[in-house]
């Protein structure tokens, strides 16, 4: 397939073979990843290529890129140009080195440390917005080129342009990028947007047309100048390729390093769209001057190697001594990728499926022109089928669902069992009063006991919770799809529709459902931990039993409830977590979740060099390197189905369809929701825990329609259905509570510190309602494995939470259970 843009034969391959790859390359990526809108294809990359926990989609992505800019067509650009990078990759110093063993890539230079610190920082923040090329003189070209032969022989009015970037502050800028600007404005010469033809900036000359296409661009600052005309791509891996090349390097620019390095090429891949790569020198380059303080009348001293163009060599005599009349090699590389599109499609690139952060905020320019002003582009994409059910009937969701018959037998209807203790007695359904609903109910019982243990922390004060959560029924998994007792059993149910990679295999989020999350009452589960140690301490001595009776009498062993009182003060306040989605899980993921061997590094390299990459991590890249040295006598619980293999490389049939009868049976992929006050903090999450992403835009879309949407996924974790609780305050000897529970643990499913150490329990108490206990080992010293007795971590209560669909929420969100909005 080609376009009028793209196709294979606008690439000089070596040869016939390497012509018909890249043309299976390009129909691959049209047919597969195109659905019409380039935009939206382009932005699927950038997101990706943004995401610090995306990394081992990076390299697919690259080529994708690399495959555009082999077929795309030259073209002269012109004019002002809305722009975001792509990527940015590192240089690689040792490419020369590695290619000779069939590598394309040094591990130094895949660590790519560039493209971390600047996801962190400055990726989605629209610091820099574009460029403009605008018309000069050749007299301008020969005093910026120092009078080059080569470049004055190329000179055409209508093709050489000399050209300025555009800057932007970014919105609530935080400690770095506030800098951005006040940094670059000194270094790069920058100067205010010009608001006139007459301004002169840089020895271009300003078009009043080109200053009227400007309009749709929000910018405030203009600077660090290049040259542009037509050439031949000075990658060596582009064979020659003609380009749009931008020029940074002369001198007489007064280019500040890195642009000392720096030459970009564009070609034309859309109407309107062209796509850049970023090219740096890594040879013979200038790092700046450095002017002597002591000594400020003396000239600068210059640093490295200023750039010559491409005929006049560096050390000229000595350069054709030894090398014969070549031209220099400035081993220039590939350093990633960006776009440059056309202001005339402005509405297309600011729309929410394409490049919504780089759209014009009040008071800027191209707001009020786009009529922003007068109706802010949607934030909630067209909502898909099977997204919840609004009640528009009600509009008092305190107590105006008391009028809705619906509403009203399901916020007052229990869905229990009968509890595994036999000293449960009391009917749970009797802790509801007349005229409140089960969440009422929850609240009222709530703040009693944050009253009781505000001094004292206990478990005794939980007890009501207690009784509530061994009655409650556990929820289910069924073909896959998480699965309540309620009339309808989920909140929402849909298919995704954008392809998402799992470990080079690509496909849509299936059975998504998702719930609203609050807290109810935390406890300092060590305190537990402790007063047992102590007190088998004291029993396995039988020193001191006066002492022993004083520190464990509960009376004697108040202590405040410090986490619960920092939670409901402060805490809701700050931390963004907004509850928990599913959706099914391929038994190619389950089994690698669930893998406890001896090999992982050699069975998942990709996914072990995550976990080790990402520090927050490390106790479970310690449960692989333990793997490695047999710490475990036992095999772990599912060893015997992984025997054969991994999924990928040689596992059998039969154990291939243990994992997917498996995964359709009982087994969840979960992922914690944040709600958008996490958006600010992105870096910071992308480095610490390696699963935080942006979700799907179609399913994000469900929750824009809801009461309260969720604006990131992380912390995952998978859901299991029909286990028995491993606390024992739940259970009675042989009976024990059912439960379904929530597995952050196995060393493979990784995750930030402490969330490895946790295992909840959940049970639903109403139809869409769920009682959840989040419990945590204590015993931090004993490393996880599926073979170990539970009893060995010693896991204790940290706290009691809740799930609750969309009805649920209206109404949480109108008692003010729990919430931090105002």
């Amino acid at each position: 397939m080609t376009t009028e843009y793209l196709s294979s034969n606008n690439f000089a391959a070596a040869s016939s073979a390497s012509a018909g790859n890249l043309a299976a390359e390009l129909e691959t990526l049209l047919s597969s990843d195109f659905t019409g809108n380039m935009f939206a294809l382009l932005a699927g990359y950038q997101r990706i290529l943004a995401d610090n926990s995306q990394r081992h989609q990076w390299p697919a992505v690259h080529k994708k890129l690399e495959t555009l800019f082999k077929c795309g067509k030259y073209a002269v650009v012109d004019g002002p140009m809305i722009g975001i990078p792509v990527s940015i990759k590192d240089s690689d110093y040792f490419q020369d080195t590695v290619q000779h063993f069939g590598k394309e890539r040094s591990k130094i230079a895949s660590i790519e440390w560039m493209a971390t610190a600047w996801n962190m920082t400055f990726a989605d923040t629209g610091l820099w917005m574009g460029k403009t090329f605008e018309p000069v003189s050749k007299e301008v070209v020969a005093d910026k080129t120092g009078n080059d032969d080569d470049m004055l022989a190329k000179y055409d009015p209508q093709t050489t342009r000399i050209g300025r970037n555009y800057f932007r502050e970014p919105p609530q800028p935080d400690l770095i990028q506030g800098l951005g600007l006040p940094v670059l404005t000194p270094m790069w010469n920058l100067k205010p947007r010009p608001k006139s033809t007459a301004e002169k900036l840089f020895d271009s000359d300003l078009l009043p047309e080109n200053l009227a296409r400007e309009v749709n661009i929000p910018y405030s600052m203009t600077g660090g100048i290049f040259l542009a005309l037509p050439g031949k791509s000075v990658v060596p891996e582009m064979h020659g390729k003609e380009v749009y090349q931008l020029n940074y390097r002369w001198p007489r620019l007064n280019p500040a390093y890195p642009m000392t390095r720096l030459v970009d090429e564009l070609v034309q891949i859309a109407d309107g769209i062209y796509l850049g790569q970023l090219v740096f020198a890594t040879r013979h380059y200038s790092l700046g001057s450095l002017r002597l303080l002591s000594s400020p009348d003396l000239p600068a001293i210059p640093l490295g190697e200023a750039y010559a163009g491409a005929h006049d060599k560096p050390l000229d005599f000595l350069f054709k001594l030894f090398s014969g009349d070549k031209e220099v090699d400035y081993g220039y590389q590939n350093n990633g990728y960006f776009l440059m599109m056309d202001p005339a499609h402005a509405k297309e690139v600011y729309t929410d499926n394409a490049f919504p952060q780089l759209r014009p905020r009040a008071g800027e320019s191209g707001y009020l022109e786009l009529g922003y002003d007068k109706t802010e582009p949607t934030s909630k994409p067209a909502v898909p089928a099977g997204a919840p059910t609004q009640w528009p009937g009600v509009t008092d969701w305190v107590d105006g669902w008391q009028g809705d018959e619906q509403l009203r037998e399901k916020f007052t209807t229990f869905i229990l069992e009968e509890s595994p203790k036999k000293s449960d007695v009391e009917d749970v359904r009797e802790m509801r009063r007349d005229g409140e609903s089960i969440l009422q109910m929850l609240q009222r019982i709530s703040l009693a006991i944050s009253a009781q243990t505000a001094a004292d922390d206990q478990l005794k004060h939980f007890d009501k919770l207690h009784r509530l959560f061994r009655c409650g029924v556990a929820p289910q998994v069924i073909n896959g799809v998480f699965q309540g007792h309620g009339k309808k059993g989920y909140n929402c149910r849909v298919d995704g529709t954008e392809k998402r990679d799992w470990y080079g295999q690509a496909d849509v989020a299936r059975g998504f459902d998702y719930y609203h999350g609050a807290t109810l009452n935390l406890h300092l589960g060590f305190s537990e931990t402790l007063r047992g140690d102590i007190g088998k301490k004291f029993n396995d001595s039988q020193l001191f039993p006066g002492t022993l009776a004083s520190i464990l009498d509960e009376d004697a062993s108040k202590s405040p409830n410090v986490l619960d009182m920092v939670w409901h003060s402060i805490g809701k306040y700050i931390f963004p977590w907004a509850g928990k989605s599913f959706e099914k899980i391929s038994g190619r993921k389950l089994s690698m979740f669930l893998d406890e061997s001896s090999d992982l590094a050699n069975r998942y390299p990709e996914r072990v060099r995550e976990l080790k990459t990402h520090l927050a991590s490390a106790p479970h890249y310690a449960l692989v390197k333990k793997a490695s040295n047999h710490y475990w006598q036992q095999p772990g619980a599912y060893a015997a189905h992984l025997q054969s293999g991994c999924w990928d490389r040689g596992m059998n049939k039969e154990d291939k369809a243990f994992w997917e009868n498996e995964a359709n049976d009982h087994w969840v992929d979960g992922n914690n929701i944040q709600d958008e006050r996490i958006v600010t903090a992105d870096p910071l999450m992308r480095i610490i825990d390696m699963n935080y992403r942006v979700p799907d835009p179609s399913l994000q879309a469900i929750s824009a329609a809801g009461p309260s949407p969720f604006a990131r996924q992380g912390y995952i974790f998978l859901g299991v259905d029909g286990r028995e609780s491993i606390l024992a305050m739940n259970n009675d000897g042989a009976s024990k509570k059912k439960v379904f529970q929530f597995h952050y643990r196995y060393p493979m499913i990784g995750g930030p510190t402490p969330i490895g150490f946790c295992l909840d329990e959940l049970v639903e108490i109403a139809d869409g309602l769920f009682l959840g206990q989040l419990i945590y080992a204590t015993a931090l010293d004993v490393p996880y494995h599926s073979s170990v007795d539970p009893a060995e971590y010693k896991y204790q209560l940290f706290g009691y939470f809740l799930l609750l669909d969309d009805a649920w929420e209206h109404h949480r969100r109108a008692i003010k259970l729990d919430v931090w909005q105002n």
